[in-house]
């Protein structure tokens, strides 16, 4: 018998509600940006999320 892992359903909100962005960085660029963030004590992801919520907010307001 097959064993449902214990967020199946929270990765199938996921599939449903949100959509991947894939980006192609170098290296280089990629462990330095990382390396900023965990001095800052924050994630690239929560970084990358906060620079369009607030890209698009000041776009919205021109």
């Amino acid at each position: 018998m097959e064993e449902k892992s214990k967020y199946a359903r929270q990765a199938a909100y996921n599939r449903r509600t949100y959509v991947r962005f894939p980006l192609d960085l170098k290296p280089e660029v990629l462990e330095a940006f990382k390396a900023k963030c965990t001095a800052n004590g924050t994630t690239p992801t929560t970084e990358i999320k906060r620079f369009i919520t607030e890209y698009c907010k000041d776009k919205a307001e021109e």
